[in-house]
Order: structure tokens, then C-alpha cells, then sequence
């Protein structure tokens, strides 16, 4: 049996509570994600495409318990505290 010329799918795989979502989509999946008050999981995996390279996509696990975050205002607040300084020494 020949199969010269045929195009095999490139393929991933994920469990039944996970799905693969593309870039642009992610931002909405989050958004239904928090009104239905689900937890997720969001890894980032390179995929195989048709051309031989690897294109990005993103693959969303539901999780069994939603994660409590904190509204976070955009901005990194630094400590008062001065930082310690690292040092790098050699082993003898």
C-alpha cells in the first residue's frame, strides 16, 4: 500500500479536560473561564506544523479547584528593605 503523496496530519494530544486554544482566542477562554467560575491551567507547547517547522499554541487544562487572585494594579511595588547583595564565590 503506497502512500506517496499523502499529507499526514500533525497532531496533539490532550486529555479530556484539556483543549487547544490559539493566541488569539486565549484572552476570551480566560474571560469565560472566570463568569463560569472554573479554574485553568494555560501551558504554552510548540506544535509541529505542515511546513516542517513549529508554530505556537496554547493548551488550556481545566482545573478542579479556581485559583484566588489578587486584583493586581499593574505596577511592581519595591520593599523599603535594602536587597542583599549576592555573592559568588569559587570552590577550593
Amino acid at each position: 500500500m503506497s502512500v506517496s503523496g499523502a499529507t499526514i496530519p500533525r497532531m496533539v494530544t490532550v486529555y479530556a479536560n484539556q483543549t487547544v486554544v490559539r493566541g488569539e482566542d486565549l484572552p476570551e477562554v480566560i474571560r469565560a473561564a472566570e463568569v463560569l467560575g472554573l479554574g485553568l491551567k494555560i501551558e504554552n507547547v510548540m506544535v509541529p506544523d505542515d511546513d516542517g517547522g513549529y508554530s505556537l499554541e496554547w493548551i488550556v487544562t481545566r482545573e478542579d479547584e479556581v485559583p484566588v487572585y489578587d486584583e493586581w494594579e499593574g505596577r511592581f511595588e519595591e520593599s523599603d528593605e535594602d536587597d542583599e547583595e549576592l555573592l559568588l564565590s569559587s570552590a577550593d
